[in-house]
C-alpha cells in the first residue's frame, strides 16, 4: 500500500508537506485559502498511521518515510519537489535530502528536529516512551505548548492528537527521533535549507539551538523567526507562513 495525500493546484512546481507527531496533514488547512495555487502543485502527505494513511502501517522509520515519498515522487512523474517538513518530520525531509538530494530544489524545515535527533538520558527516554504508549504524556504537552491561548485550542489540539493517528504511529516515530543521528552526514545538503521557527516554541526548538546548529551544518541557509507563533506557525499565523512560503520557493 501507498501512502495518501491530498493535492491542490495546477502549477509546475511540485510542494509536498509532511506532518509532526501529535497532528496530520490538516493541520496545513488554515493555509490553503493562501496559497498559490497558480505555480505551484501541493501534495499534503500523510505519513503511515496517520490521517489518510491511519491503516497503513510500518516501521515508522527514517528509511521508510524515505521509500514512502519516493514512491509519490516516481507515482506522480516529478522530476523536482519543495520538501516541507514540520517538527518531527523535519528529521524525515533532512535524511532524504542526504540521501535524495537530486530531488530536490529546496528544502523547508518548520520548528525543526536537529539531525542529531532528540537527545536525552536513557531513563528520560524509556521513561518518555511508556507515558505516550499509556496516552497520558500528549495532554502535558499540548498544555505546555499552549499557554499563551484559550481552552478552546487546547481541546482543539488533544482531540487532532488522538485523531489523527494510531498509538503505534506515534510511538514508533517518536522513538525515531529519539534515536536516529544523521549529524555526522548534514553538511552533504547542499540545497537551499529554508528554516522557520517560532518565539514562543519550546526552547529545544528555538532560533537560538537552531541557527547555531544550522549554521554548522548547511551553507546555502536562510532562517526566520515567527514573532506571533509557537510550535505551530502554520495555525497560529496562516497567512504569513503561506506568504513566506511562497517567497521561499518563487
Amino acid at each position: 500500500m501507498e501512502l495518501k495525500y491530498k493535492t491542490l493546484g495546477e502549477g509546475k512546481k511540485a510542494v509536498f508537506f509532511l506532518h509532526e507527531l501529535m497532528g496530520d496533514s490538516r493541520n496545513y488547512n488554515a493555509i490553503i485559502p493562501y496559497l498559490n495555487i497558480k505555480d505551484f502543485k501541493y501534495f499534503f502527505i500523510d505519513l503511515r498511521g496517520y490521517g489518510l494513511s491511519i491503516k497503513l502501517k510500518g516501521s515508522y522509520s527514517c528509511s521508510e518515510a524515505i521509500e514512502d515519498i519516493l514512491t509519490i515522487i516516481k507515482k506522480e512523474k516529478l522530476s523536482k519537489v519543495n520538501l516541507v517538513g514540520h517538527s518531527m518530520s523535519t528529521l524525515i525531509a533532512q535524511s532524504f535530502a542526504i540521501s535524495y538530494e537530486n530531488y530536490l530544489e529546496n528544502l523547508i524545515l518548520i520548528t525543526p528536529v536537529l539531525a542529531s535527533g532528540v537527545k536525552m538520558k536513557e531513563e528520560a527516554k524509556q521513561k518518555l516512551l511508556k507515558d505516550m504508549q499509556e496516552d497520558n504524556k500528549i495532554e502535558e504537552v499540548v498544555l505546555n505548548s499552549s499557554k499563551r491561548y484559550n481552552q478552546t485550542w487546547i481541546d482543539y489540539r488533544i482531540n487532532i492528537a488522538y485523531t489523527s493517528s494510531t498509538k503505534e504511529a506515534r510511538v514508533g516515530y517518536m522513538k525515531m527521533y529519539l534515536n536516529e543521528d544523521f549529524s555526522n552526514e548534514a553538511s552533504k545538503i547542499t540545497v537551499p535549507v529554508k528554516a522557520i521557527v517560532g518565539k514562543y516554541d519550546f526552547v529545544v526548538f528555538s532560533k537560538a539551538v537552531i541557527n547555531k546548529a544550522f549554521k554548522s551544518w548547511y551553507k546555502n541557509l536562510e532562517l526566520i523567526e515567527f514573532e506571533e507563533a509557537g510550535h505551530y506557525p502554520m495555525i497560529e499565523t496562516p497567512v504569513l507562513f503561506a506568504s513566506k512560503l511562497e517567497e521561499f520557493l518563487l
